[in-house]
């Protein structure tokens, strides 16, 4: 029986596509009060880019973190008698990650980290 909790870092990963839409949004109001006229949007745009850059950046962090407890997860359970995942599953996280970048790569990533997760959850037993 594997006791690998590196799953729950797997499981953040629909943090990142949140936080890249947020991202998406602040850059597009930044944008549209920085080429506005009226000076009462100053505070408007300022405080959209900082909630772009925080967004963006911490969506590469959470990224990262899902990448980083992909690999251990499926290094732990490849030392489990219940399920060996394929070596190959971290290169999902990898395409989560560029999709903060480039989000079309949500397409893809998100149903297959959600089938990773409901296939570990059917065959590693809980304890």
């Amino acid at each position: 029986m594997s006791r690998s909790s590196w799953w729950f870092g797997v499981g953040l990963f629909p943090v990142v596509p949140v936080l890249s839409l947020l991202s998406g949004a602040a850059s597009r109001t930044f944008i549209a009060a920085s080429t506005s006229e009226a000076d009462l949007n100053v505070g408007v745009g300022v405080a959209s880019f900082i909630l772009g850059v925080i967004s963006f950046w911490g969506g590469i962090l959470v990224g990262v973190i899902v990448l980083v407890c992909m690999l251990g997860d499926v290094r732990a359970l490849r030392r489990a008698p219940e399920w060996s995942p394929s070596i190959a599953w971290p290169l999902v996280g990898v395409v989560h990650l560029a999709g903060v970048v480039f989000p079309v790569a949500f397409v893809l990533s998100i149903p297959l980290l959600s089938y990773y997760l409901y296939g570990r959850r059917e065959r590693v037993p809980r304890g």
